[in-house]
């Protein structure tokens, strides 16, 4: 309940949405090792392998969506028109990117349109 408590508070209390989305995403990887730790604790090496497993995809994600912000000119707009997207599949994924690039830059050309 402390634990849950002390979330709410950080994650209602950041001035810009990249930081919230970033300390959740690092909450959910702190949580995912705190298993794996009871994991190898108790002896379940093969749950605790499975759990790293999916750390480790979820680290190469992030660091996929950082890359494609970075070389954007959309920047994290276009990361979240490409996060929004789940439809296709991976074999789509180029397509994707510039798709949801293209998406992006309307909206942020429709923003400046409206200030």
């Amino acid at each position: 309940l402390k634990k849950l408590k002390t979330e709410t508070k950080a994650s209602s209390s950041f001035n810009f949405k990249g930081n919230k989305v970033q300390y959740e995403f690092n909450s959910s990887l702190l949580d995912v090792i705190v298993g794996v730790v009871d994991n190898i604790s108790r002896g379940k090496l093969s749950a605790a392998n499975f759990e790293l497993e999916r750390v480790k995809s979820l680290i190469a994600k992030r660091n996929k969506l950082v890359r494609f912000a970075d070389k954007s000119p959309a920047g994290w707009t276009a990361v979240e028109e490409y996060e929004s997207d789940e439809l296709a599949d991976d074999s789509e994924d180029e397509k994707k990117l510039r798709s949801a690039e293209r998406r992006a830059l309307v909206k942020i050309r429709e923003k400046k349109v409206l200030s």
